[in-house]
């Protein structure tokens, strides 16, 4: 072995332990940081079971809003039936206007945390809705508009959520 091997052999084996101490505690630091982290909305399996179902509200008898979800490859997905009806903002005053069901339309961005979901679908005049809906007990809840200007108030969807035997 030369010389100038021995030297280059000798300044790695001095130069490698000061690395190693140096990149320890950098990487226990780093994933100290990541384990940490405040936990986010999830789309887990398991919350989804609370809201699989078929979830209605009707008025007077009349079925006017129909939201329907179901797991589909690790994902909740579904759609919303509606009639034709208004709502007095903030009122809760409902006035049905057309009993006839429309096609299920789809819903997107679905995130579940905890015992609420949020989601978004366009309704049939093609306007975009962002939904919270919150589980209230095993077979009912509340859906809520979010993301509303100031002024516009919208009244509160009580939901039931259809027992597994019922057909539409």
């Amino acid at each position: 072995m030369t010389v100038e091997k021995r030297i280059h052999l000798h300044r790695n084996v001095f130069i490698t332990p000061i690395l190693l101490a140096l990149l320890c505690p950098t990487t226990l630091a780093a994933a100290t940081v990541f384990a940490h982290q405040a936990p986010q909305p999830t789309n887990a399996s398991a919350n989804f079971d609370e809201f699989v179902g078929t979830w209605t509200a009707a008025h007077n008898g009349t079925q006017y809003f129909v939201l329907e979800l179901r797991k589909e490859k690790g994902s909740l997905v579904g759609g919303i039936r509606v009639c034709g009806f208004s709502l007095r903002g903030g009122q809760g005053d409902i006035t049905i206007t057309n009993e006839k069901l429309s096609e299920s339309l789809s819903i997107r961005n679905v995130a579940v945390s905890g015992s609420s979901l949020t989601f978004d679908w366009k309704d049939p005049d093609g306007d975009e809705n962002h939904i919270q809906f919150e589980r209230t007990a095993e077979n009912s809840g509340h859906l809520h508009w979010r993301d509303l200007p100031a002024d516009a108030k919208m009244p509160v969807i009580s939901l039931a959520k259809q027992s597994a035997s019922r057909s539409n």
